[in-house]
């Protein structure tokens, strides 16, 4: 009870010669200071746990990312080993073409993947057979 006397501006019987009352001022300014200290210590004090908080949320949606992706490559797998289960035509194109086999007297061609060409091929002009 003794500090709200203390802050009641009623109490104080000092006054500027202008008639108004200082103390009221100094005190509501220094209530007005002290609720902005107050608010930015809070603010100080939370600012570490909201950034910790997004931080965690991106990680979060990272690993959700990663999840997803895993289990459409587990769903492929999946497909591929039901493929392979019930399927002799996938079993024989998986032979034919990751593993290079072939039937029996069979001749098997393969081409090395496409290459774009270089920019100094583009440049070069072409070469004529001298007609």
């Amino acid at each position: 009870m003794a500090g709200a006397r203390f802050l009641d501006p009623s109490s104080v019987p000092l006054k500027r010669q202008s008639g108004g009352n200082i103390w009221a001022t100094l005190v509501h300014v220094t209530q007005g200071i002290t609720v902005v200290l107050l608010l930015s210590v809070l603010m100080l004090f939370f600012l570490p746990v909201i950034q910790k908080t997004h931080r965690l949320q991106e990680e979060k949606a990272h690993l959700q990312d990663r999840i997803n992706e895993e289990l459409d490559q587990q769903h492929q797998l999946q497909v591929e080993t039901e493929y392979m289960k019930n399927n002799p035509d996938y079993i024989e194109h998986i032979a034919r073409d990751r593993l290079n086999m072939g039937k029996p007297g069979e001749t098997i061609l393969r081409f090395d993947p496409y290459q774009p060409e270089t920019s100094n091929a583009k440049l070069a002009p072409p070469v004529s057979n001298g007609n």
